[in-house]
């Protein structure tokens, strides 16, 4: 295959790249000059290329018959403002001026928002997994004029640098200016063969998705060029084909058994010693999470199948990984800023460092659910991490004035306010020097900069070893961390624990206000995206639920919060007459909806129904359903696709069933389903929950596991609704009436 020749030794590479021209000879065909078109675009990282040397195109069908009218292959960036590595490439690669003029002169460059645009994002991971085993942003494809992807990775370091290497590869990975050259001449030299091969690797990508199997298969070895930025969890998965929608019961074949081979498999990749799954990178993983602290109060149905210490057990997991993560590197220790999004590292310890308010949104839902495992009360563990996460989501800067909620917080940001140059965390960062010098400026004890410091793990050197620093952007700095308990330390530095903890908060007083005052806030994405709202409202209007009897005040302010987001969504990115919802607000809307934007919103909305009592909010979910129903259900198959039919630019139409750090779109409308089918006694909408569940039936009984949140549909179908005690209420009124 040709991605065999992209992977040919580095020093071959270097060899060819030094006598290859950068103007391609065959651009002659080119009628106009390129020009940068992402002035035309609402999304941030987008016009991020506005300056660029690289004149990047918008994904749209100009651009498109650009590349097949000049017979070019299509250089598809696709990225989003918060991450670190996509500010990088930029920096490294497209700054340059001989990678710019080989991507202007030899292919149509185009930049893709990642959160604008997801199914395009999802079909080419897709392919670079398939072809790679890795995945995360950036993510850069050469696709054919027809969009068939030719060759791809992630980040790819700019000529001279070597960041990021692989280690066991590092004389291996080559540039991205090789990389650029060598795609070019194989398209130039190759091109029947590069299309026949594209075409070919599309239609396996095409028979996975048929099978279910797409992001568990590989189309070939390895490539050790494609360095990932992060990686990222399992990508989700087409259906096979399975039981028709008219069918009103799940199949016979899924029952809760699946429940207790999930669980089984589940806890033997559990990490003993720092929580959390697998190795590095670790991610949150919200569903995974989500469906252990809901076996400990699952029905007994349930509990006899899986086993009431297994149960108990599930939740012991989830527990001790939520404490692991409150604890660690990934939450700001100093000023309730959220939680970054994964860690480099197995314990906890060095974060991505960006910020994204769908993450949030789910860990608001998990730790609500553990510190109702812990006792529901004020003094009750994990009460003061609940209200940090729906204080940052209800606050500005995520609340925004008009109602809706940002999306993302940067990774990088400047070290003091004046800097030129942003880094990698900067906000968050401390030297023990700068360290004491705040913490002691606060004219108390001199001893409270050493208790703090052992605290947080803030040491004379740096906290980060030099295997995760290959490069020294943490030279001398320290990420703040818990690595010793008030308890713990009142012991090592014999104080009375009340001593102790007034040590601490008044550090955390101190840092803050140095912080506030001398740096800079990483710099907010402003886009509201319905989806990741929709997460935001459920997990809000939950949160007031809960907190209503123990915390008023606190208890109002996320409902109203919950209520302004969903406002704004209803009257900004809804079309009422048309009966379009919108996924994007940055200055206008963009983008229509897809099935996440539907679904998530809709969980939203019942869940916020459930905390006020307002039928309006029912009714617009009703609609939203139905509207969901007519553009993404498939009536032959069953469950729903993640696009619509019209969807533009789309080689392939996928079904999410398997969560990934998000939970799965059909996961969440089989719920959606079976609510609505018991809020308005609607049989079809629960016989649509039982089709969804039934579209996934191969799948789920060979990887259970995989589907944790379709394990809680098989649940629903088999035991019958229980939902919230208001949701009860409400169907009993009904029939009543």
């Amino acid at each position: 295959m040709l991605v065999s020749e992209l992977t040919a030794s580095a020093a071959a590479r270097g060899a060819m790249g030094a006598v290859l021209s950068v103007t391609d000879p065959g651009a002659t065909a080119q009628q106009t000059p390129l020009e940068n078109r992402t002035a035309s675009s609402k999304s941030h990282f987008v016009r991020s290329g506005l300056h660029s040397l690289v004149r990047w195109q918008t994904l749209d069908s100009d651009s498109i018959e650009r590349a097949k009218r000049e017979n070019k292959l299509i250089f598809l960036h696709v990225g989003y403002k918060a991450c670190h590595f996509c500010r990088l490439m930029a920096q490294e690669s497209f700054s340059n001026a001989e990678c710019a003029s080989v991507l202007n002169e030899s292919f149509v460059p185009i930049i893709v928002d990642r959160e604008e645009r997801p199914d395009i994002d999802t079909i080419y991971m897709n392919y670079v997994q398939a072809v790679s085993n890795v995945g995360g942003w950036p993510l850069n494809v050469f696709v054919t004029p027809d969009l068939e992807p030719v060759f791809g990775g992630t980040y790819w370091p700019g000529p001279g640098t070597s960041r990021r290497a692989v280690a066991e590869h590092e004389d291996e990975t080559p540039d991205s200016l090789t990389i650029f050259k060598k795609v070019r001449d194989i398209w130039r030299d190759q091109e029947a063969r590069c299309r026949k091969e594209a075409s070919e690797v599309l239609g396996q990508l095409r028979e996975f998705a048929a099978e279910g199997t797409l992001g568990t298969r590989g189309i070939c070895g390895p490539l050790p060029i494609a360095t990932p930025s992060w990686a990222i969890p399992t990508v989700p998965e087409l259906p096979a084909q399975a039981a028709q929608e008219k069918e009103t019961q799940v199949s016979s074949e899924l029952d809760l058994d699946q429940l207790e081979e999930a669980y089984t498999h589940i806890a033997g990749t559990f990490d003993p010693v720092y929580g959390g799954f697998g190795l590095a990178p670790k991610f949150l993983t919200p569903p995974k999470l989500a469906f252990l602290l809901q076996l400990n109060a699952a029905p007994s149905a349930v509990q006899d199948v899986v086993g009431e210490a297994e149960c108990r057990h599930a939740s012991d997991m989830a527990v001790d990984t939520l404490r692991r993560i409150r604890d660690g590197a990934l939450h700001d220790h100093i000023g309730a800023t959220g939680f970054s999004r994964c860690s480099v590292t197995p314990d906890w310890s060095i974060p991505n460092f960006e910020t994204l308010v769908v993450d949030n949104a789910l860990l608001l839902t998990l730790y609500l659910d553990a510190w109702r495992l812990a006792g529901e009360k004020v003094e009750s563990e994990f009460f003061d991490t609940l209200i940090e996460l729906a204080e940052y989501l209800s606050s500005a800067p995520i609340a925004l004035p008009s109602g809706g909620l940002a999306s993302s917080e940067a990774a990088d940001s400047f070290m003091r306010r004046g800097d030129k140059e942003m880094k990698e965390g900067a906000y968050y960062l401390w030297t023990r020097r700068e360290f004491d010098s705040v913490v002691d400026a606060s004219g108390q004890d001199k001893q409270i900069s050493q208790v703090a410091a052992a605290h947080w793990d803030v040491q004379e050197d740096g906290n980060v070893d030099e295997e995760h620093d290959a490069n020294d952007d943490f030279f001398n700095q320290n990420i703040l961390r818990i690595v010793n308990t008030p308890d713990e330390l009142s012991k090592q530095f014999n104080l009375p624990l009340a001593t102790v903890q007034r040590y601490i908060q008044t550090a955390r007083q101190e840092l803050k206000a140095r912080r506030d005052k001398e740096r800079t806030r990483p710099e907010l994405d402003d886009k509201v995206i319905t989806a990741w709202n929709g997460l935001a409202i459920s997990s809000l209007a939950r949160a007031s639920i809960a907190l209503k009897s123990v915390a008023t005040t606190h208890s109002q302010k996320y409902l109203t919060a919950a209520q302004s987001a969903a406002n704004f969504i209803q009257t900004n990115l809804w079309d009422a007459s048309s009966k379009v919802l919108y996924r994007i607000w940055q200055d206008g809307r963009g983008t229509e909806g897809f099935a996440d934007d539907y679904a998530y919103l809709i969980n939203g909305l019942l869940d916020l129904f459930t905390a006020t009592g307002d039928e309006s909010l029912l009714e617009f979910a009703d609609v939203l359903q139905k509207t969901q129903n007519t553009l993404f259900h498939d009536p032959q198959a069953g469950a729903f696709f993640s696009t619509s039919s019209t969807s533009p630019h789309t080689i392939l139409r996928l079904k999410d069933g398997m969560d990934t750090s998000l939970p799965s779109v059909n996961a969440v409308a089989a719920s959606n389903l079976f609510r609505l089918g018991a809020l308005l006694d609607d049989e079809t909408y629960s016989a649509l929950a039982r089709g969804t569940v039934n579209a996934f039936e191969a799948e789920m009984l060979q990887h259970p596991w995989l589907f944790p949140g379709l394990l809680g549909a098989v649940v629903t179908a088999r035991l019958g609704f229980s939902g919230p005690v208001a949701d009860v209420q409400y169907k009993r009124k009904r029939e009543k009436a």
